[in-house]
C-alpha cells in the first residue's frame, strides 16, 4: 500500500465518525425535546455503529489481503490517534461551539455507558481528562504514521528457524573468495619456472648469491617474486630496501612489456 493512501484511509475513518456526530448536533440545534430524544437515538446507533465498523475493517482486510493486515492496522490507528482531535475540533467549530471550548469545559455527553436503570445514557468528559488525552493521540499518531515505523513493522516477521539458516548457510570468505575467482590457481613452481626466473634476474644483473637466496626462500615462479613486497625481499636477500623495490620494479617492467 502506497504511504499516501495508508495515510489518506486513516485520516477518512475517524473524519467520517466525526463528521457524522457533528451532523447529527447540528440537526438538534433549536429543536423540541421530542427531535432532540430521537436524534440522541441516532447519536446513540452512529456511536456504537462506528466502533463497530473501525473494528470490522481490519477483520474484513484480513481475510481479503493478508498480507496488508498489518499495514492497514497501522494507517488506522495512527489515523485514529493524529487526526481524531483535528477532525473533533473541526466538527465543534461547525457545529456552533469554538474548538477552544474543549480545553475549558471538556465534551457533553461525547461518550454513551449503560446507566443506572440499564439504558444508554451520555458520559461527559472533563477537559483535565480530555487534554491529555488529545495530546498523547497526536503523539502516538505522529509515531505511527512515520514512514519508518511503518516500514519497520508493517512486514510479516521471519521466523527464528528461517533466521538461523540464513546464518549457518552464510558463505565463508574463502566460500566467497572462490566464488569470485573460480579458475585462479595459486603459481606452482616447476623447474621450467625456477628457469624462467633466473633467466630474468641473470638478465637484470643479479648476482649469484641473490639468486641462490631468492630460490631458496621458495620463490619459484615469477609470479610469486612480484608479488614480493620490499621489505620481504630485502630481508630475503639481505639487500636493501630501495635495491630491493628496484629489483622488483625491473622484473615487473620486463615480465610487462616484454612482448611489446
Amino acid at each position: 500500500m502506497r504511504y499516501a493512501l495508508g495515510v489518506l484511509i486513516g485520516a477518512l475513518i475517524p473524519g467520517i465518525i466525526f463528521m457524522g456526530a457533528a451532523a447529527i448536533k447540528i440537526a438538534g440545534i433549536g429543536a423540541d425535546a421530542v427531535v432532540r430524544a430521537a436524534l440522541w437515538s441516532v447519536y446513540t446507533l452512529w456511536f456504537l455503529l462506528s466502533i463497530v465498523v473501525s473494528a470490522t475493517i481490519p477483520i474484513i482486510v484480513y481475510f481479503a489481503k493478508k498480507d496488508l493486515f498489518r499495514e492497514f492496522l497501522i494507517y488506522e490507528a495512527g489515523g485514529f490517534g493524529f487526526f481524531s482531535p483535528l477532525w473533533l475540533f473541526f466538527a465543534t467549530e461547525i457545529s456552533g461551539n469554538s474548538w477552544t471550548s474543549l480545553f475549558i469545559y471538556g465534551i457533553t455527553q461525547g461518550l454513551i455507558g449503560p446507566g443506572p436503570e440499564g439504558n444508554l445514557v451520555g458520559i461527559d468528559i472533563s477537559n483535565s481528562f480530555l487534554i491529555p488525552i488529545l495530546i498523547l493521540s497526536m503523539i502516538l499518531g505522529i509515531i505511527f504514521l512515520n514512514p519508518s515505523f511503518v516500514a519497520k513493522h508493517s512486514q510479516p516477521s521471519e521466523l527464528p528457524e528461517l533466521t538461523a539458516l540464513k546464518k549457518t548457510s552464510a558463505p565463508t570468505e574463502e566460500e566467497e573468495m572462490e566464488a569470485e575467482m573460480p579458475d585462479v590457481a595459486p603459481p606452482v613452481t616447476t623447474v621450467d619456472s625456477v628457469s624462467n626466473l633466473r633467466d630474468i634476474l641473470i638478465e637484470l644483473g643479479t648476482t649469484d648469491p641473490i639468486i641462490n637466496l631468492i630460490l631458496n626462500a621458495g620463490i619459484g615462479t615469477t609470479t610469486e617474486f612480484v608479488a614480493t613486497s620490499p621489505d620481504q625481499l630485502a630481508n630475503l636477500t639481505g639487500i636493501d630496501k630501495r635495491a630491493a623495490e628496484t629489483l622488483l620494479i625491473s622484473v615487473q617492467k620486463k615480465l610487462w612489456f616484454s612482448d611489446i
